[in-house]
């Protein structure tokens, strides 16, 4: 019985961490440890939004580069309750920080989310 409560614990903290809202970002295409200026990058992002922080949709949802260029990106979708997703093709351009990111930040009355990406590239 004494193992039950750690366990009804952790398993909380695991379902509020997960309702909380979260950014993921996965490579689809293109992903390299080393880019070079003029490679592109697919990648799927994925929000979980708790449905009180979605009433103005993803409106609140901004996307931020620095050293690339967003060459294609689908609208945001629903996948699942309170999940959204969005597709997003990046060419590596370049910058005099030699830094090419991707921030993608999630802001309202509710929550504030932020994720960053950063390509390692050469000249």
């Amino acid at each position: 019985m004494n193992v039950l409560k750690p366990m009804f614990f952790i398993l909380s903290l695991c379902a509020f961490h997960a309702l909380a809202g979260q950014i993921s970002v996965r490579y689809l295409r293109g992903e390299r440890e080393t880019y070079a200026v003029g490679d592109t990058v697919t990648l799927s992002i994925q929000i979980n939004v708790p449905p009180e922080t979605c009433s103005d949709g993803m409106k609140g949802t901004k996307l931020f580069q620095s050293g690339i260029s967003i060459v294609r990106q689908s609208e945001w979708r629903e996948i699942g309750r309170g999940c959204r997703q969005k597709e997003i093709s990046l060419r590596i351009t370049g910058n005099k920080k030699r830094k090419a990111t991707l921030t993608v930040v999630r802001r309202n009355d509710k929550q504030s989310v932020t994720h960053q990406l950063q390509f390692k590239y050469i000249f």
